[in-house]
């Protein structure tokens, strides 16, 4: 699962880029541009919720897998050269639908997969709480797989794309997902689905249904995983910065070509807190969750200080190093902290049933993405009347009261008679 990840981040990369060089050669339109990024966001929200249960149906591998090669077939079509701009749309908007399905299965892999390691080679009881020690090092390991696969694709997209070519680029692309699926037909072991179709009696759509409804109730009713869905959605604010570097690089004096640096500088951060992550107990990141959100966005509400370090720029022009240097560090630092959602996600999976871990995670991976869309373009409408760093500066700040609030009600709860008396246990 970890090499496919990689592969298929990287792969992605390369067909973001390619997909914009197309869109903006064909229409010259940063407006039309901006669409085929967006439908990669748009198009799961739709679909996201319905086909977030098929990993709870099906059995996970083989619906990855499937998953995996209509992917390479929507991406091998959006591949033939002169292909319509609509398919282009159609087929960008197919694969990242595609991907809710295959990210609920992964989920629910990762965890299933290392308590079946520590029954089957420790000795841990399958009733055990303790089955679950290394879901979240798991999923810290999957976050930095997948940060490092974004960093190989922000540093060396570009430029494999206008040496190679867009089409030949989307052919790369489609290899990814094919390597990918066949990594985890031949080296994944089968597992049974959770929810058994023929018990059950409905149709599929009435089970999915069902299976949302479940999931629904769970956090309504649950105090916990409310604060844990809390948690997720929160990391969209962490998003405003990537979204208003290109003016915001132009308001510090710096050339473009910093950029793509800053725009790494989250990642590197990711990467460095994932490594951490992984290293930690259970219980430690439970405890830790809180204050991790809210240093998550502390930084960036610093930037309120970026008008001044405008007013800088203006009066001496070599000034941006250092700026920008500053805007590096703020960044790195709030992508380290922003790790917490793993830890959110994986106390999370652990809290469901394992007939809706799936749906869970499918879920999860949906409010992500939205969240991250909605900070992104709060971001980009208040920099639209103000300055990019007086947008990253509002979101960010914003950000620390609504973690802040988050933190405290954790605290809370983890601090309540019943929830010490069962880890006292």
């Amino acid at each position: 699962m970890w090499v496919g990840e990689l592969g298929s981040v990287a792969g992605d990369q390369l067909a973001k880029v390619a997909v914009a060089l197309v869109v903006f050669d064909r229409t010259g339109s940063a407006a039309w541009t901006g669409a085929a990024y967006a439908a990669s966001f748009l198009a799961p929200l739709v679909a996201g919720p319905l086909l977030a249960g098929l990993a709870d149906r099906h059995r996970r591998r083989e619906l990855m897998v499937t998953c995996l090669l209509l992917q390479a077939l929507c991406v091998a079509l959006m591949a033939i050269p002169g292909a319509p701009i609509l398919l282009l749309f159609a087929g960008t908007m197919a694969v990242a639908v595609l991907q809710v399905p295959v990210k609920g299965a992964q989920g629910a892999l990762v965890r299933q997969v290392l308590a079946d390691h520590l029954v089957d080679e420790t000795g841990v009881s399958p009733q055990d709480p303790a089955r679950n020690d290394l879901n979240g090092p798991g999923r810290a390991r999957l976050v930095l797989i997948r940060e490092v696969g974004q960093l190989v694709g922000l540093g060396g997209a570009a430029a494999v794309v206008l040496v190679i070519g867009t089409s030949w680029a989307l052919v790369v692309d489609v290899a990814t997902f094919v390597l990918a699926a066949i990594l985890l037909r031949s080296c994944l072991r089968d597992r049974a689905a959770p929810a058994d179709l023929a018990s059950t009696g409905r149709s599929a759509v009435a089970g999915l249904f069902t299976q949302l409804r479940t999931a629904a109730n769970l956090v309504r009713d649950d105090r916990a995983v409310r604060l844990l869905v809390a948690f997720i959605a929160l990391i969209g604010c962490t998003a405003a910065a990537d979204a208003v570097i290109v003016p915001l690089v132009g308001e510090l004096g710096a050339p473009r070509w910093v950029v793509g640096p800053l725009l790494a500088a989250d990642c590197i951060g990711m990467v460095a807190g994932a490594r951490w992550m992984e290293r930690q107990p259970g219980n430690r990141t439970s405890q830790l969750m809180g204050p991790l959100a809210v240093l998550s966005v502390v930084p960036l509400a610093l930037f309120w200080l970026e008008p001044m370090a405008s007013g800088l720029a203006t009066r001496d022009g070599s000034a941006w190093q250092w700026l920008v240097l500053g805007a590096g560090i703020l960044l790195v630092a709030s992508g380290a902290c922003s790790v917490y959602y793993i830890a959110a996600t994986a106390d999370l999976t652990e809290r469901v049933d394992e007939s809706v871990a799936g749906t869970a995670n499918g879920l999860t991976s949906t409010i992500l993405r939205a969240a991250q869309g909605l900070g992104a373009i709060t971001a980009g409408a208040i920099a639209q009347i103000s300055s990019a760093g007086m947008a990253v500066a509002l979101v960010g700040s914003l950000g620390v009261l609504l973690t802040g609030g988050c933190a405290v009600q954790w605290r809370r709860f983890q601090q309540s008679p019943q929830v010490r008396s069962t880890a006292e246990a």
